[in-house]
């Protein structure tokens, strides 16, 4: 009995044992992104922070080893994990800051090891003299993780997704004479894309193409400047293939209200690359689909919306080949407020598709509500 009793207690520590060393171990964290991919040379240590999912707060279980281009280890020190206001499903955002002092501009890998589970993570950031923080584009595509903050927080530069054959603006302010070029890297590789670019005589800001020719990938930006002084974009973007909508049929030219509308064609919704954007697992990221109405007085837009939760989302099929659009019997319904006349009796004009920032080319309709 006594024997029993001893093998019962051995066993007892046994899973305490290894109860312990499961609970001691860390989760698989998920690296997001730097907060900053290119940051300013810092002769004192500063703050350095990129975003994670399930980043464990005992700052003893991680390692972390920086270094530069020459293979150069520099001091980097682990200091603290915060939650963020922002959560994918239930993963809450965590902002990691490490403290680090690269005073060199220059290619810098950072390496995250965890202690307890032995995942290592390895990732790169730039350092550069001069940056900029705002572009814009017509009909934007935010996938920007922290897209709400705090009053005592800094607003987080943008995160667009960028496309091929779209015209962008860089907001702002930067030196507009002596500029050379502009240039794209590709983060893994540093191979180089010089883009097409003009300065708006109006708004005297540089406006940019990014062709057809540079890959769907992840890059820095840059204005290059003859004097060798360039600025770079503070995040790296994200560049996604041209998918243009076509709208192939329509089941009529002119239509009642109550009558509804019937469009055919491909590509109806942009289907983002996901291997591209960070948290894609958590996330759920769909392009902003509309239709578009214009006749002589403006244009405006129908949302089809894609969450189902909402009642335009069952217009468009799963396969984005087709939309049933019900006309509404009166202008005040359903917010359909597109009208050619005062008396609100009719709509003429054109109806298009845009999903992302595509517009497929107009079909002529007209509309009679009386």
């Amino acid at each position: 009995m006594k024997s029993k009793i001893t093998l019962l207690f051995l066993l007892s520590l046994f899973i305490v044992s290894c109860s312990g060393d499961d609970d001691a171990k860390s989760k698989q964290f998920e690296f997001l992104e730097f907060e900053k991919d290119v940051v300013l040379p810092s002769l004192n240590s500063g703050d350095i922070t990129f975003l994670a999912i399930d980043f464990d707060t005992n700052l003893g279980n991680w390692d972390l080893k920086l270094t530069d281009e020459d293979g150069t280890v520099l001091a980097a020190v682990l200091d603290r994990v915060e939650d963020t206001r922002i959560g994918f499903a239930d993963k809450r955002i965590q902002r990691v800051a490490f403290k680090a002092a690269p005073k060199n501009e220059g290619v810098y890998t950072l390496v995250i090891k965890n202690k307890t589970t032995d995942q290592v993570y390895t990732d790169h950031f730039i350092v550069r003299s001069k940056t900029f923080n705002k572009i814009n584009y017509q009909y934007v595509e935010d996938y920007t993780i922290l897209f709400a903050h705090s009053s005592n927080e800094q607003e987080p530069t943008q995160d667009y997704i960028y496309f091929h054959n779209i015209k962008n603006t860089i907001q702002s302010s930067i030196l507009t004479s002596g500029i050379s070029g502009i240039r794209l890297e590709d983060v893994s590789t540093f191979k180089s894309y010089d883009l097409e670019y003009s300065i708006n005589s109006n708004t005297k800001k540089v406006e940019f193409i990014i062709s057809s020719g540079v890959p769907a990938g992840k890059y820095f930006l840059s204005v290059r400047y003859n004097n060798l002084i360039d600025t770079y974009f503070e995040k790296d973007i994200v560049v996604q293939e041209e998918k243009m909508p076509v709208i192939s049929s329509i089941n009529k030219a002119a239509f009642k209200g109550g009558e509804t509308m019937v469009l055919k064609g491909s590509n109806f919704r942009y289907n983002f690359n996901l291997d591209l954007l960070p948290g894609s697992a958590y996330r759920y990221y769909k392009s902003r689909t509309a239709l578009v109405f214009t006749d002589l007085y403006g244009t405006g837009e129908i949302e089809l919306s894609a969450y189902e939760s909402d009642a335009s989302f069952k217009y468009m099929n799963a396969q984005a080949t087709e939309v049933n659009y019900p006309i509404p019997v009166k202008t005040v319904d359903k917010f359909f407020f597109f009208v050619s006349d005062k008396e609100a009796t009719y709509f003429e004009g054109t109806v298009a598709l845009r999903t992302g920032p595509y517009i497929s080319d107009p079909m002529k309709i007209r509309i009679d509500f009386k």
